[in-house]
């Protein structure tokens, strides 16, 4: 395989540019144009609505008030799938739609998107037969996809797969595959898919008002939150897609209307592998609250979530609440063979789920996870809802709508679908084995390596890459990367959002502080208080998240 080094044309015919588009060329762009489509919000569905419309030709700009999949985006349980449990609310049109775009992700970004096997115990003799028949129709609805159909397998066979799994009483189970994904870097990936179309992007701006002519929104006014400076943007349409800030921005543009979202959160409590020895994930089918709930492994540990708590005020940085860790440690203790405890646990992340419920449903286990579309009298298109699994659709028919309220001239069609994302060419799941040989390091890292980077690994690292630390599986290189190409401006930005440690492993989190706030002070040219304020600001994050479980 080709190294591309820095302004080599690699044989994609790209030309990686190793000079940093520096931000502020962008926020000049938004100052001084005007443009057809500026989309509120860079979580997976804003990502995604700005890079479909920049493909198809509209001068479009992407703003988020802190970082891309600093909210929901990144938070998710890790799965590209139509869901199991949506079976039994009937929700087939959902289910099948999330499949099919579950099989153009696998095509699409194999490096970020992966096959994932699952196994679905079964304690009662009836249980196979009982839920073989809903997995029979999932196989179904998942049309033309290609991973294997379900298939209905012994105690040892489950116990090979899984083998934490509680053997008391098990009589077998099924195994069926689904997808998994690393969340926040498909999400900046879509950021860059949308500037490298031509799209202007900016995180660390802030919406402050809409500018409005004859009651329709014209533009708004935004405010760079590096420099507090607030400036007019000028647009034909304006997309709001900012996740559970989406009635705060529909308040901006009418203080009366009416409240839609109805948040509900997930915790996801992270274990070593060793505590939870697995390869495949397994699913619980069904909890004491009447949900799914599922043990899954992810970055080298393993993922035991999630809950379906209502709440009212979510905050930037969501914290457990009430028995939720309890609850999860129970649940999951019913099907493990040995325990866990708070002990165990290696760190927490809670996502907020962005449910619309017009008819203002609190019961949010039984909300639909379809999107919605909400247009208001000036012209405020807000799509809510919906799940990551859908995103490129939503994303789709997000544009249309657009198109339609901004009276835009139709250009292309939408082509995402069929969209070969950054790192995916030529892609195969034995690159890790060049990786290994190349920068002489162990299989887990090259693994990591590539699952982050996909082809352009040998670009970000180039020749020699120096490791951040001594016991730390990165590399420098990376960091510089995440600044330079991926929009990461601060230090929660490289470790739980380009890195995922934060989320997996808070003791390394810890150590890895300093040496990334050291390059990104270097590459974004800090002054020491704020490099200062920078570690703090994880290290106090941290700790929060420690004791919300302690």
């Amino acid at each position: 395989m080709q190294i591309c080094r820095e302004k080599e044309t690699c044989k994609a015919g790209r030309v990686l540019k190793m000079e940093k588009q520096k931000r502020v060329e962008q926020i000049s762009k938004l100052q001084k144009e005007s443009f057809d489509i500026l989309v509120i919000g860079g979580g997976s569905t804003g990502a995604g609505a700005a890079f479909d419309a920049a493909k198809r030709g509209y001068k479009t700009a992407l703003i988020e008030k802190k970082d891309f999949a600093s909210g929901t985006s990144s938070r998710s349980t890790k799965l590209i799938h139509g869901g199991v449990r949506y079976l039994a609310q009937f929700h087939f049109k959902l289910i099948h739609e999330a499949l099919t775009e579950r099989q153009k992700l696998l095509e699409n970004a194999p490096h970020l998107v992966k096959p994932l096997k699952f196994v679905l115990p079964a304690y009662r003799f009836y249980e196979r037969p009982y839920y073989g028949i809903g997995l029979t129709l999932y196989d179904l609805l998942a049309s033309k996809g290609k991973l294997p159909f379900h298939k209905t397998v012994s105690k040892s066979e489950a116990v090979s797969e899984f083998e934490a799994i509680k053997k008391d009483g098990l009589f077998g189970g099924i195994t069926y595959y689904d997808a998994q994904f690393n969340d926040s870097r498909l999400n900046v990936l879509l950021a860059r898919s949308a500037q490298q179309e031509g799209a202007v992007v900016a995180n660390r701006v802030e919406l402050v008002s809409f500018i409005k002519k004859n009651g329709k929104i014209v533009g708004a006014n935004l405010k760079d939150l590096e420099t507090e400076k607030i400036f007019p943007v000028y647009t034909k349409v304006i997309a709001n897609t900012t996740g559970i800030w989406v009635d705060h921005i529909r308040k901006l543009d009418d203080p009366r209307t009416f409240n839609v979202l109805s948040p509900s959160q997930g915790i996801h409590l992270v274990f070593s592998k060793e505590k939870v020895p697995c390869k495949s994930a397994m699913i619980i089918p069904k909890t004491k609250d009447g949900r799914v709930v599922f043990i899954i492994p992810w970055e080298d540990h393993v993922i035991l979530g999630t809950t379906d708590t209502p709440i009212e005020n979510p905050g930037e940085e969501p914290l457990p609440i009430g028995n939720e860790v309890q609850f999860l440690l129970d649940t999951g203790n019913e099907y493990l063979e040995n325990p866990v405890t708070q002990k165990d646990i290696l760190s927490v992340f809670v996502g907020i789920r962005p449910l619309i419920s017009p008819e203002g449903n609190q019961d949010t286990k039984n909300i639909s996870r379809e999107e919605v579309i909400l247009v208001s009298n000036s012209g405020l298109v807000t799509m809510g809802g919906g799940k990551w699994s859908t995103y490129r659709k939503m994303a789709e028919d997000l544009v249309d709508r657009l198109i339609q309220v901004g009276n835009l001239e139709v250009r292309e069609e939408c082509s995402t679908k069929f969209y070969t994302y950054p790192g995916a060419a030529n892609y195969s799941e034995s690159l890790y084995q060049e990786i290994e040989k190349t920068y002489k390091i162990d299989t887990v890292f090259a693994k990591r390596l590539q699952n982050y980077y996909g082809t352009e690994v040998f670009e970000v690292l180039g020749k020699k890459p120096k490791l951040l630390g001594k016991g730390i599986p990165y590399f420098e290189e990376e960091v510089v990367f995440a600044v330079n190409e991926e929009f990461a401006l601060g230090v929660t930005d490289v470790l739980a959002r380009r890195f995922r440690i934060l989320f997996v492993d808070l003791a390394l989190a810890q150590k890895m502080i300093v040496p990334v706030a050291t390059i990104l002070a270097n590459r974004l040219k800090w002054k020491e208080k704020t490099k200062k304020a920078e570690e703090t600001a994880v290290i106090d994050l941290i700790e929060s998240l420690r004791k919300s479980y302690q």
